[in-house]
């Protein structure tokens, strides 16, 4: 049964002989009914806050969810962001090493070129210099031939003195 301060105060006993003195009684049910009232107002404070810790609680615990969440999301962005570098930095890595191979190998033909070219050169400066030998022999030649002439026309004029 619950009893409320209103029944306590509102309750009635039957007297008889030689019972309790009723001024003391109700001085005595008074007193209860005010703690049973105050009881009961602690009581109902404490529900509300309760109720008001169970609500911030509730609220903590979305808060809480939703930064778990968060968090999650975060280190899988964090994780994606990561491997999404790696891959790109092995790629960028690929193509320094192709574009390092293609320099070295055009490197390589040029100077297979270049070598081709010097050997070329050499044989073109050796031609050039044996016709220039044949041309100063040649001139040579011509020179002694003039020579030759000069002494043989030089001979005629001094017998035609």
């Amino acid at each position: 049964m619950k009893l409320t301060p209103q029944d306590i105060l509102s309750q009635k006993f039957s007297i008889r002989v030689k019972g309790f003195d009723k001024e003391e009684v109700n001085h005595f049910l008074i007193q209860i009914a005010e703690v049973l009232e105050n009881e009961i107002l602690e009581r109902e404070k404490l529900k509300n806050e309760l109720d008001k810790n169970k609500e911030k609680l509730l609220q903590l615990k979305k808060r809480e969810d939703v930064l778990r969440d968060t968090l999650i999301s975060a280190q899988k962005f964090s994780h994606e962001i990561k491997m999404n570098a790696e891959r790109e930095s092995e790629l960028v890595i690929k193509e320094a090493e192709i574009k390092a191979e293609a320099i070295i190998n055009n490197a390589i033909n040029r100077q297979r070129e270049l070598q081709e070219e010097i050997r070329n050169l050499k044989f073109r400066r050796v031609e050039i210099e044996n016709d220039i030998v044949n041309m100063l022999n040649s001139l040579k030649e011509l020179i002694e031939s003039y020579r030759r002439d000069d002494e043989d026309f030089e001979k005629i004029e001094y017998m035609a003195k």
